[in-house]
């Protein structure tokens, strides 16, 4: 997967790494993740099928740039490589749907 150049990450070269078990996983440098603020309503999801985090990001924000979101929720290690039966957790957006009135009349 290649980081698209909308994302916070774009420019981070994609690395082999290994896990644990000696397997190889395409993954980036990620900056440390920030928490959901507190009071933010997160969203189980379970992961089915080809699923990739791109999807959903589209399917729950409506973008598919939005990944980082969902990968720094969770601590993923390797937020390219989702299996099927994970669990993750979807924050919010809080700033969708907000509306800021700032206009003045004279």
């Amino acid at each position: 997967m290649s980081v698209i150049i909308t994302s916070r990450y774009y420019r981070s070269p994609v690395y082999d790494a290994t896990d644990a078990q000696q397997v190889s996983h395409p993954t980036i440098a990620m900056r440390p993740p920030t928490p959901p603020d507190p009071g933010t309503t997160l969203y189980s999801h379970l992961v089915t099928g080809v699923e990739t985090i791109e999807y959903l990001a589209w399917r729950y924000y409506g973008d598919s740039k939005l990944w980082w979101r969902i990968a720094e929720a969770n601590g993923l290690q390797f937020p390219l490589d989702l299996t099927p039966g994970m669990s993750l957790n979807i924050p919010t957006i809080n700033d969708i749907g907000t509306v800021v009135r700032n206009r003045r009349f004279a």
